[in-house]
Formats: C-alpha cells, structure tokens, sequence
C-alpha cells in the first residue's frame, strides 16, 4: 500500500481504487455491463423517489380515496387507464351534445306551439312569437355574466390559443363549463342563426382538463402541460364529432385548426375519443328518441351511378371561386362591425349602463325579422335549421313542374305569392349573413361555423337550379346526357363557403360523413381548394380574427413570399435590459426585483452580475417562497416561539424555587398560556388565524421596539439568498443571436415556447418572449425590418461598421 493510501479510510480508498481502475482494467463487455448496473442502479431510485412521493402524498387523502387509488392503479390502470380516459371523454361530451339538442328542440317546439296555437290575432302572434326568443337570451345574457364572463363567444380562439402553449386556465374551470352548457342551450332554442361547434370543442376542452387533474391523483403524468396539450387536442376533436357525426372529419379539423405543428403521438387519441363520442352521440337518440337506426345528420339520395359530368367540373369550379369570395366578404363585413362596436361610444355606453340593453335589441329585431306572417316567410323561417339544411341537399330539381305532394310540401317554404325561389334563397343569404354578425355581438356562448354552412348550401343550391335551368335535359359529353342535381351543387357550395371562412379543407371530409355521399368527393375537393385560395388571400380565418380582435398571445403565420424572415435575427427584436438573478445576491435585492418587476414570472439565473453566465431559470413563486420562508409569516411564528420558549423556562425555574409545585403541573400551565396551536397552527379556525397574522402586524416580533423590529427584518433581508431548497430549472430554452426569425418562430410554435433565453458563449444577452416574436413577423409580413437607428439593424450594425473600416 503507498504511502498516501495509508492514511485514507477503507470505503474512501476503495471508492479511489474503484475509479481509478474500473474503466482501464475492464473490457469492453465488462464496462457496458457496468453501465447497465448504473442505469439500473439509477432507475431503482428513481422508483423509490417516486414511492416516497407518493405516500407523503397520500398522508393528505383520506382511507377511501386511498383505496380507490390503489384498486385503480392494479386494475385500469395497470392494462391503460389513457383508453378509459378517452373513452370517459368522448362518452360525457356526446351526453352534453344530446342534452344540448334536446334542451334546444323543447324551446323550438314551446315556440311554435304559443305561436299557432295561444294566439289569433297578429299582434299576439307576433308576441307569442318574439316572446320566447327574447326570455331565452336575456337569461342566457345574465347567467353568462353571473356565473362565467369568460364563456361568451365560440371558444375555440382561447382553445387554440392554449395548444400553442399559452395555458389560459381561466377559460377552462367549471364554471365556464356550466356556463356555456347552460348558454348554448338558450342560444340555439331561441333560433338565431348560431352554431355549437365552438362551445362545444371549449367545453370538451373543460373536461379533459378537469378529468385530467382528478387522473393526476392516480398517475402523476396528467400533471404535465405537454399531457394536458395533447389531450386538449383530442378533445378538439370530440367537440366536432359530437356536433356533426363525423369522428374522421373531427380529426382533421382540429389538425387543421388546432397548432401549426401536429404530434402524431396525438393522431390515435383524437380518433379513439372522436369514434366514441359520435357512436354515443348517435346511439342516444336510439336509445331515448327511439329512432330505428344510427342516421346521418343531414340524409340525401343523389344518383351514384352517373353523379356529374366532367364539363360540370367547371361550374363546380364557378361556385368554388363565388364562395371564396363570400367568405371573404363575410370576414371583411364582420371585421369592420366589430371596429365600429369597439369605436362607438354611444354602443359601449349602452353596454356598460346595462348589459341586458342591448341584447333585448338584437334579439327583438332578429324575431320580428323571422316571424313567420311577416319577412319570415321569404327565408323558410317556420322550419328548424336541421329541416331548412335538409331541404335545401334535396335531390329534386326545385325550378321543374309536375311536382309530387312531397316536393309540394318543401316548396311551399321557399315561396311565395310574390316571389319564387331564386329570390327567397337570396333573401336567405343575405338574413344568415347579417343576423350571424349580430347575434355574435351579443355577450353569449355562440358559433359561427353553422350559419356560413347555411349560406354556402343556399347559394349552391342557386347555382344548381339555374344549371338545370340552363341545362334542362342535362350535360351532353361524348353522347352521354347527365341529369343535373342541384342538391349536389348545395352540398358543394357548403362546404366551400365554411372551408373558406374557416381556411379548412376538413370540412370536405365532414361533409361526406354528415350525408354520406362520397360520389362528388372531386367536386367538392376542388371547389373547396378554390375558396381557400381566394379567402387565405384576402382575409384571414374567422378564428385568426377573434385572436386578433382579442388580442390572444397568438403567433401568427410567416408569409412565404416575405424575405425578410432571413434578414431578421434574434438579436434585432430581443429584450436587452433582461431582470436576472444571480448567486450571491442578497434578500433585499431580490425583494426590489419582485416589486419592480411584477409581470415577469420566470427569471433567468446567472453567477453573478460581471460575467452574466446563465445558469438555469427560477420561477417567480420560487423567489416569493424564498422571502416567505426568511420574514414571513412562519418565520416570524419560529421567532415568537423561541422567545417564549426561553421566557417559559425562566419562569420554570422562579416558580419551582418559590412555590415547590410539581414539575408537570408548571409544564402544563406554561402550555395553555403559549398553545401555539391555538394561535393559528393547523387545526385551529381561519378567524384564530387571522386574528394571529392581525397581532403579528402590530407587535411584528416578541413585543420588540419598532427600531428592533426593523434592524431584525433589514438583518434578515441583508443575507444572502439560499437556492438550494428552490426549484430551478437548470435547461432553459436557449437561442444564439444568429438565429433567423424563421427559426425562432418554427421553435416557438413547434415547442410550445413562452419565452427564449439569447445567449453568446454561455453569456446572457438578451430574452424574446411571444410579445416580441409577434412584432417581429408582423413586420416581417409586412416588408419592414426593425430600425434601431438610423434605419440600421442591432444586428447588421457591427457588420456596417466593420464595411466602413475596411471602406
């Protein structure tokens, strides 16, 4: 043995022999098996880790939530419990979606039935009509504003909002669920031409949040935001199966609609939760309806063995490019409305005096204009929005004589004595349009998505009457005459006016699955490509508006054709003055930090001032806990303790000299007078404890003077931080000052990023959060490059002056 090993413990020279051999002595085979044993060694203690957190974590549970914990993780969810998850999802959404068409079907039918049969004269059937309408959405206005104002509108801005990262857990609590339960039903009982597609994907979305933080007390990875992204986005797609029957179609729309990147991960889950949803959804009005079978939403007969000519590709073609540029007109109408409501003083003023004012308007010009005996009858208002989709994906031709009673029978809703039905389709247009933008002005839970799907049909079914009148005996191609279905350019024309106000190409495949037709699956591809192209052009999404309008943290698109996305670097648009921590520094300087700096909620960590070194990142309750555990409350309580710890044992000690009384009897006096579990330890009331915190206020610390009091607190805040007990995490996100803004933004939307950390060679440089990001592309698409001075870039700068020297 050497002479420098001589004098080291045995397991210390051990441990030296061990590393100074293991990896020279050993071959190859012997040092991965040595790497296995680690890694299992590792994993070993990971496990116990992961039980000693659990059972501290059940102390707080009670004997039967543990026992159902337990039963659970041994049965459900040793096989799975992810299946059961979605299963349970698809299972409560499609109970909401029926219970929603049920509560909205009983109003529609209490209003027809005070409308023709409690009324004889017009001016009662004119309040019989309005009467109902107008209760239904001045209580759907104050329960909204009662229980949840976060629950007004469609929802899905805030939703995709969320799956971009940015958790607005505000917009996900029960409440809200009640809310937009309880407001959609009122919504669409009172016939406006409002949708539930968006209420229903928000409170999809509500559930697989609140069902996925009861899981967590079962497994711990439900807790994870990565988890709840993924399931928000399965959701998605049970929220659009559940409003159109359509599980395939659910998917690929909430793909389209949901992030601009797509895990695949989340493929299977979107599409296990959506089948469930739609069988259940439909197998409810089998079970309850009594209805004979499972049906398609919107049944139709088109022929199948000839269903178009090739030169009817054209008007399909035709009808594409006029849907595209309605739906652009919609968005542009609907964009420049809600300017005017945010700019009219008069209108906001209304709003604030009394949020019922204005709705009562709305909903009373919408009834009147709907009422049957008056402008109603010119948009087949006496039918249920179900029945007017139906009729107008009918497979006769409106326009052509010798009908059958049946044919008779639908007509009869789309004419008049004094028009026919080429203007009553137009005054239909033109009443979804108009009463859409209206009635989602109002502070309800609403949908868009519907009324431009019952616009689309209306104008379809205009171009499909005027072919077939044009074209009475069909297309001749090739010697081959092929009867026109006006129906089928009905169904096209939906699906491109929705695919073109929604920039989605879903709504083809949603289409084929509500009427399962699948024979124009051509027409409709390419007439809905047309519209997409001219609406991306001119306008953007409906939902793009709704996060523009509300200012969501949202990242929007690069333009393609802008090249200033490979001009524009990280460092031209980051944050220089960046608020950090650092080691070292003392408590009184991070309490200035907090106070000043209030909307930050991460900070970076770094070694000290001088070198700027980044080290990790602290989040902002991480440093309140750390001034909490120094001068808070608990710390003052230890210091109240200790004093009268050290009285009592004085005290003690005259009172067993002067009055000999035994020792336990003066132990247990001293107790009731200082029972600090009594003063507002747990397992006291809330008031005791307030009453506590109120005489800390005064007397601060063990009735000291207020010079005391102060030199404690300024001696305490003059030490230095201690992290060792904080949380930090030691892998920020981290950019170069090289990186292009089209790198930065592909990072951020992929990764679901909030904010980046801009580094050169470990040194903290600067900090670009969504806010930033935003800017930049803005710019970006519109040509612009950032100017600091001069009109020269921070980052092109060192450049410019490197040229002006060698120059």
């Amino acid at each position: 043995m050497s002479g420098r090993g001589k004098y080291l413990p045995s397991s210390q020279l051990y441990d030296a022999k061990y590393s100074t051999v293991q990896y020279f002595n050993k071959s190859l085979e012997d040092l991965y098996e040595t790497l296995r044993e680690k890694q299992l060694c590792d994993k070993r203690k990971l496990k116990e880790l992961e039980k000693a957190r659990r059972r501290e974590f059940e102390i707080y549970q009670g004997k039967f939530y543990r026992g159902c914990a337990k039963v659970w993780r041994n049965t459900f969810g040793y096989f799975g419990e992810e299946w059961l998850f979605l299963a349970a999802l698809g299972i409560f959404v499609a109970i909401i979606s029926y219970s929603i068409d049920q509560g909205a079907a009983m109003c529609g039918k209490a209003r027809a039935m005070l409308f023709s049969e409690l009324a004889d004269r017009y001016f009662a059937k004119w309040v019989a009509w309005v009467s109902i309408p107008v209760v239904l959405i001045l209580w759907d206005v104050g329960i909204t504003s009662l229980i949840a104002p976060k629950a007004v509108g469609s929802g899905v801005p805030q939703i995709k909002t969320c799956l971009r990262g940015i958790y607005l857990k505000e917009y996900l609590t029960f409440r809200v669920l009640i809310a937009k339960w309880m407001g959609i039903m009122a919504t669409l009982g009172s016939g406006l031409p409002l949708g539930k597609e968006g209420p229903l994907i928000q409170m999809s979305s509500i559930l697989v949040t609140k069902m996925g933080k009861y899981f967590s007390s079962f497994k711990s990875v439900y807790l994870n935001e990565n988890k709840k992204l993924e399931l928000i986005g399965a959701a998605y797609a049970v929220g659009v199966a559940c409003t159109f029957n359509a599980p395939i179609g659910g998917v690929l729309f909430s793909v389209e609609i949901s992030t601009a990147y797509y895990a695949v991960r989340n493929y299977w889950r979107g599409f296990f939760a959506a089948v469930w949803g739609a069988t259940v959804y439909r197998l409810l009005y089998v079970w309850i309806d009594g209805t004979d079978t499972i049906r398609v939403v919107f049944p139709t007969k088109f022929i199948t063995d000839f269903p178009y000519d090739p030169l009817e590709l054209i008007s399909f073609a035709i009808l594409g490019v006029l849907c595209g540029l309605g739906g652009s007109f919609y968005i542009f109408i609907l964009r420049a409305f809600n300017r005017h409501m945010k700019k009219n003083r008069r209108i906001n003023w209304i709003k604030k005096t009394n949020r019922f004012v204005y709705p009562f308007f709305i909903i009373l010009i919408i009834s009147t204009v709907t009422w049957p005996p008056g402008i109603g009858q010119f948009i087949a208002s006496d039918l249920i929005p179900k029945d007017q989709v139906v009729q107008l994906f009918s497979d006769f031709t409106w326009t052509q004589a010798n009908h059958t009673l049946e044919q008779q029978e639908v007509l009869k809703h789309w004419t008049t004595r004094w028009t026919g039905i080429y203007a009553n389709l137009v005054l239909f247009i033109f009443y979804q349009f108009v009463a859409s933008i209206l009635a989602a002005s109002m502070p309800i839970p609403c949908g868009t998505f519907i009324p431009n799907f019952r616009s689309g049909a209306a104008l379809g079914r205009i171009g499909g009457e005027l072919m077939a009148t044009w074209f009475p005996q069909g297309v001749r191609y090739k010697g081959k005459i092929t009867k026109i279905l006006p129906g089928a350019y009905a169904t096209v024309g939906a699906v491109a006016w929705s695919g073109a106000v929604t920039h989605t190409l879903s709504t083809s495949v949603i289409m084929f699955e509500m009427t399962s037709q699948i024979s124009h699956v051509i027409p409709v591809l390419i007439s809905n490509l047309i519209a997409n192209g001219i609406a991306r052009f001119f306008t953007p999404s409906v939902y793009d508006l709704a996060i523009q309008a509300g200012n969501l943290p949202f990242l929007p698109d690069l333009l393609p054709s802008s090249s200033a996305i490979y001009q524009i670097y990280v460092e031209d648009f980051m944050v220089h003055d960046v608020k950090f921590v650092y080691l070292g520094m003392t408590y009184e300087e991070l309490k200035n930090i907090l106070k000043s700096n209030k909307q930050i909620r991460v900070f970076p960590l770094v070694d000290n001032a001088r070198n700027m070194i980044l080290l990790g990142s602290v989040a902002r309750n991480e440093l309140i806990e750390l001034i909490e555990r120094q001068i808070g409350f608990g710390r003052r309580m230890e210091v109240i303790k200790h004093k009268d710890d050290t009285n009592n044992e004085k005290n003690i000690a005259d009172e067993l000299l002067e009055e000999k009384l035994p020792e336990d009897a003066l132990r247990q006096r001293i107790f009731s007078k200082y029972n600090l579990n009594m003063m507002g330890f747990p397992g006291s009331s809330i008031k005791k404890k307030n009453d506590v915190k109120e005489k800390l206020r005064v007397i601060r610390i063990c009735d000291l003077p207020k010079e005391e009091q102060d030199a404690w607190e300024q001696n305490q805040l003059s030490e230095e931080i201690d992290l060792g007990s904080s949380q930090i995490d030691p892998a920020p996100f981290q950019l170069v000052e090289k990186t292009s803004l089209l790198k930065v933004h592909s990072l951020f939307s992929m990764m679901h990023l909030n904010t980046a950390y801009v580094t050169a060679i470990g040194k903290l440089i600067g900090v670009v959060g969504v806010k930033e990001l935003r800017k930049a592309i803005e710019d970006a698409n519109n040509g612009q490059l950032p100017v600091v001075e001069n009109g020269i870039t921070e980052g092109k700068r060192e450049e410019t002056f490197a040229l002006l020297k060698k120059g």
